[in-house]
């Protein structure tokens, strides 16, 4: 049997996902299992659900295996306080949560939370050290705090020191960084305990989930192109150069010399559920789901769903609006909206994309849409051009298995791991007539959006 095994977890906003892989990339075990509902408010969220699935699921999934290493990644930019003793103090704010004091022009993603909590939260004086997520759970297995980096030129996208020195922030409550790759600390007596993972384990530093599936999709090379789906979507473009605009996102690259320009798409997938559960849809398939959707006629009288806020580059899908509902309207033709208005921002952030000079000829896929086919042979007619997905979607745990051959020294570099492991399997080629078609729709889609855009403005 193969000992270089690793554990590889992934915790996003809505589930947990977690396996053993072979240092080749072959799964030998792995679980699913759900941390908060699509219709749940993120201020009712607790940090011991993140603990409690990791102890009710880590002895089942690790059984026998004999684990190399463990690697965790998760959601951001999500803030976590803890106290002297290693237990959470008030609510984890979620990367989702409002509550948040912005730093005029800042450029820190978890400063704001931390601001925040500071100035409202009676328990401020106790906290000794605010932790970002994942490495909430890093701590909680190895008792080592500390703050994940792709490297130093993203560091400031953590805290910024010169933010840090202008706020009321003590700069003693803030982890020291490690990078990614790295060995963060070891499994204690403690955490065996919970896990049955022997103390003395390498824990390696992930980080961020959207990062961990830039690896795991192999997106590594300028000009490649990443579609990431979870509870939110991100266009995400490897680019040999900054890209200043307003209407994308750059930060640095996992890849040293490159830079990750992206469109949002805020809530895509949390929208998606939501509609599953309104619609009574809950314990439907999501393949018949989208069966249903697809066999609505291109010439029916459907209603149109706009999200909240579309802004060029930016789309938040948390909230949104049916434009010419009728009684008449089943549930196929609510969904087919629905899924058009994802499938259209997707279009849009290309274009914008192809306006700021990144150009983007074919889309690598991962995350819970991936996994459908007949969504993706959609959103490729869609967007119009080819879909690869990979072996394994869910590209967070193999970016993480690439994380671990690099602390293990199995890999030289992230890009030699990813070229082992991941493994394309099948392209969607988009087909030219529904191309078109979608072509057309959209711009009468972007159209209509116009005309109601102050409304929305007004209502949200």
């Amino acid at each position: 049997m193969n000992n270089d095994l690793y554990l590889v977890i992934d915790i996003g906003t809505s589930s947990m996902k977690a396996a053993v892989c072979t240092d080749a990339g072959e799964m030998l075990s792995s679980i699913h299992r759900s941390v908060m509902g699509p219709s749940e408010s993120p201020r009712s969220f607790t940090s011991d659900r993140w603990i409690t699935a990791i102890e009710e699921s880590l002895p089942q999934l690790v059984g026998a295996f004999t684990i190399r290493a463990v690697v965790i990644s998760g959601n951001g930019p999500t803030v976590v306080a803890v106290d002297r003793e290693g237990s959470a103090i008030g609510p984890p704010l979620l990367w989702l949560d409002d509550r948040a004091d912005p730093y005029p022009g800042g450029v820190s993603f978890y400063l704001p939370k931390i601001r925040w909590f500071q100035r409202n939260m009676a328990e401020a004086d106790r906290v000794r050290w605010y932790l970002p997520f994942p490495e909430y759970l890093v701590f909680a297995l190895t008792g080592e705090a500390v703050a994940i980096t792709p490297g130093s030129e993203f560091n400031r996208f953590i805290w910024d020191e010169q933010e840090v020195r202008d706020s009321s922030v003590d700069p003693a409550c803030l982890p020291p960084f490690v990078t990614i790759g790295s060995v963060a600390g070891r499994v204690t007596s403690a955490a065996q305990e919970l896990t049955g993972i022997p103390a003395g384990t390498p824990v390696v530093a992930a980080g961020s989930d959207f990062l961990m599936s830039l690896i795991g999709t192999n997106t590594l090379r300028p000009g490649q192109t990443c579609d990431r789906a979870g509870t939110s979507e991100g266009i995400n473009y490897c680019s040999d150069r900054a890209v200043r605009s307003e209407q994308l996102r750059t930060l640095p690259h996992v890849v040293e010399g490159c830079y990750n320009v992206a469109g949002i798409l805020s809530s895509t997938g949390l929208l998606f559920e939501w509609f599953r559960e309104i619609s009574g849809q809950r314990s439907h398939d999501y393949g018949d789901m989208m069966l249903d959707i697809i066999r609505v006629p291109d010439g029916a009288d459907t209603p149109w769903f706009f999200p909240s806020l579309q802004r060029r580059g930016s789309w938040e899908f948390q909230r949104g609006m049916f434009i010419g509902l009728g009684a008449h309207h089943s549930r196929a033709e609510m969904g087919r909206a629905v899924v058009l208005s994802i499938g259209f921002a997707v279009r849009e952030a290309l274009g914008i994309l192809a306006e700021a000079g990144c150009p983007v000829r074919e889309l690598n896929a991962c995350g819970g849409q991936a996994r459908n086919g007949l969504w993706t042979q959609m959103k490729a007619d869609i967007a119009d051009v080819p879909i690869h997905v990979p072996a394994i979607p869910d590209a967070e745990l193999i970016g993480n298995l690439c994380c671990g051959l690099l602390a293990m020294k199995e890999a030289a570099s992230l890009q030699e791991a990813a070229d082992r492991v991941v493994h394309m399997v099948h392209t969607y080629q988009p087909e030219p007539a529904r191309s078109a078609l979608y072509r057309e729709q959209y711009e009468q889609y972007q159209a209509r959006f116009q005309r109601f855009q102050a409304a929305l403005d007004a209502c949200c």
